[in-house]
């Protein structure tokens, strides 16, 4: 579930006109898809997704959510059964919006996968040029999102008058995992999106492989959340947002704030997903408007592109992993972050300041700990 709020964004138009992100893009286009061997090797490393009893699970984007509703335009104009065509013509379009209207036809269960390579900020040694990783994203579609299953009841019973606590708002697809390979394409690392900010684990100090070397990751009740997989029910603290104060919360260092619910996983099955590839440009990643339908209360409206996960200045994958490598009660990530606030270095200043981190943290697990220790 993503609750982007359009701070500072009139009124009409969504986080997508967050400022920074034209300026981001502009200077980053969009890839196109992914070539054969890329393909292959996101097949290689796709994850398994467990899923909770009773829920849908991933369905397709185009064919189960866009088909299925209707487009307003800016200017008013309605088209009934958009096709992707349709849908990537009003891409840039921030007045418009798209609203689901649920079929009855089975869903086909697909993942959206892309492929891109980073430097990871890595401190280079002299003479040496710096090791390059491979990030491979998967992007589940949910058909709605609703809030987290531990939400307390003196907030869930009065939110229970006026919304369906299951379908907060339309459309999940921000709900992604991106999968670290090194330079011998090994997953060292793995960054999941949790509602508005990114976790990322190390293989071998907080996650660990299947014994085919792909990763296992269970989907929250009811808000789609993504989280490390953990065979029985688990109780995952979550967040809407990570300000400082909700960051103190989840690194076990301040109170829980009082606009938050934890997340519940219950994993009783797996689910068999297609992998899709889509081009950077497409709308599913750059519509500008609404992709679900406006609704009154602050949170519900549909998002837009999947591209719009994080602040602009988190936009690089670098910042988006590295400002997600933090352990809960880890008296050393705690003292960065407080240093980075103080230093004003503005968002990505704790990602920065944790690389050097993450990548002593990488080099002792490859060693499998020999002659070193973990931060």
């Amino acid at each position: 579930m993503a609750f982007c709020a359009s701070a500072g964004v009139a009124a009409d138009r969504n986080f997508s006109q967050y400022p920074g992100f034209a300026e981001y893009f502009a200077a980053n286009p969009p890839a196109g898809v992914a070539g054969p061997a890329d393909q292959a090797l996101a097949r290689r490393h796709a994850p398994r997704f467990h899923l909770p009893a009773g829920h849908e699970g991933p369905i397709d984007f185009y064919r189960d959510y866009i088909a299925h509703g209707y487009l307003v335009t800016g200017e008013g104009v309605r088209i009934d059964g958009p096709t992707p065509a349709d849908l990537n013509r009003y891409r840039d379009d921030v007045r418009a919006e798209f609203v689901h209207v649920p079929g009855t036809a089975e869903p086909r269960p697909v993942v959206y996968a892309a492929v891109e390579r980073t430097g990871l900020w890595a401190p280079r040694e002299p003479g040496r040029a710096g090791e390059e990783f491979t990030i491979l994203t998967y992007h589940l579609v949910f058909r709605v999102s609703g809030l987290p299953a531990a939400l307390p009841w003196a907030a869930a019973i009065p939110l229970r008058l006026v919304a369906d606590l299951d379908d907060w708002h339309q459309l999940d697809h921000y709900t992604a995992a991106f999968v670290v390979l090194d330079g011998s394409e090994r997953p060292v690392a793995l960054t999941l999106q949790q509602h508005n900010y990114l976790r990322t684990y190390l293989v071998g100090e907080e996650v660990a492989l299947g014994g085919d070397g792909r990763f296992d990751i269970d989907v929250a009740i009811r808000s789609n959340e993504l989280y490390p997989h953990v065979p029985a029910r688990t109780v995952r603290r979550a967040v809407r947002f990570l300000d400082s104060g909700a960051r103190a919360f989840m690194m076990g260092y301040g109170r829980r704030p009082m606009m938050s619910a934890d997340d519940v996983t219950d994993p009783a099955g797996t689910v068999d997903c297609e992998l899709a590839f889509l081009p950077g440009s497409d709308a599913f990643y750059s519509f500008h408007g609404f992709l679900g339908e406006r609704r009154r209360l602050p949170g519900r409206d549909g998002p837009p592109g999947a591209r719009y996960n994080t602040l602009p200045q988190l936009k690089p994958l670098p910042a988006q992993i590295l400002d997600g490598y933090w352990r809960e009660r880890n008296d050393g990530d705690w003292a960065r972050y407080q240093r980075s606030r103080e230093n004003g270095s503005g968002p990505d200043g704790f990602a920065r300041v944790q690389a050097a981190v993450f990548h002593r943290n990488l080099a002792c697990l490859r060693r499998h700990r020999k002659g070193c220790a973990l931060e």
